[in-house]
């Protein structure tokens, strides 16, 4: 039959192709969207950082305002570290290479805990064998970028509380967690240490939890295709073409 037969063409999918198909597509839009908002919240991030960065550092104290504040600063602090109670933050890659980030308390003269982030360790061969992070407890200064603590897109429930061996390995832990494992003085914040301070590590601040903005940018670009290919596929398979009618 010569495509002059047809007509018209009709598009009535049925009820369960409808049922079928928004919430896959309401899916999928969600998740590119939820990409495309963490790129877009860590080049925020990024820039805030930046930006702290370069003002003159901010003294923190038990007392201190700017330590209770969210965002980002230039701050300071006068201590001691505890290298009996180190907290390793685990599944942190750098260059490729899986390993730790090294979270040390500096208590501080007014009974204060400022937990520093002394930067990125590389992994032993054996995930039972934790890498060696130990520190002089004389009194220093440090100085660096203080902010809140490093959140993940998707948090798992992990009670960050639980073991006793130290240094404690740990998953994105709150600030509720430092408190629950060094006590309630624990300022609201985690100090990044500066790159020339000394007793540190790889200290690579650019916003590197998960994945880089762009890498954000590219999945949500996957998803809504993946949404805009389902969609045209429920249109070709529900268009067709209706015959004329023999009085047509």
């Amino acid at each position: 039959m010569s495509a002059s037969s047809y007509s018209r063409l009709q598009f009535r999918p049925p009820l369960w192709a409808w049922l079928g198909l928004l919430p896959c597509l309401a899916l999928l839009i969600t998740l590119g969207t939820w990409q495309l908002d963490r790129g877009i919240r860590k080049i925020a991030l990024q820039q805030t950082l930046d930006e702290a960065g370069q003002q003159a550092p901010t003294a923190l104290s038990r007392s201190s305002e700017a330590a209770q504040k969210d965002g980002a600063l230039h701050a300071q602090a006068v201590g001691r570290y505890d290298s009996a109670h180190q907290l390793l933050l685990d599944n942190e890659g750098y260059e490729g290479r899986p390993g730790y980030h090294v979270l040390t308390p500096l208590r501080l003269d007014d009974g204060a805990i400022v937990i520093v982030n002394r930067g990125w360790v590389p992994q032993t061969a054996s995930r039972s064998q934790l890498p060696n992070v130990a520190v002089g407890e004389e009194t220093r200064q440090v100085a660096g970028l203080w902010r809140e603590p490093a959140r993940p897109g998707l948090r798992l429930a992990v009670d960050n509380c639980a073991g006793e061996a130290w240094p404690r390995v740990l998953q994105y832990p709150e600030v509720k967690d430092f408190r629950c494992l060094l006590g309630e003085a624990v300022l609201p914040g985690v100090l990044l240490l500066q790159a020339d301070a000394a007793d540190g590590y790889v200290r690579d601040w650019r916003v590197s939890t998960g994945f880089p903005p762009q890498r954000h940018y590219a999945y949500a670009a996957q998803w809504y295709a993946f949404a805009a290919t389902l969609l045209f596929l429920f249109v070709k398979l529900n268009l067709k073409r209706i015959p004329r009618s023999p009085d047509a």
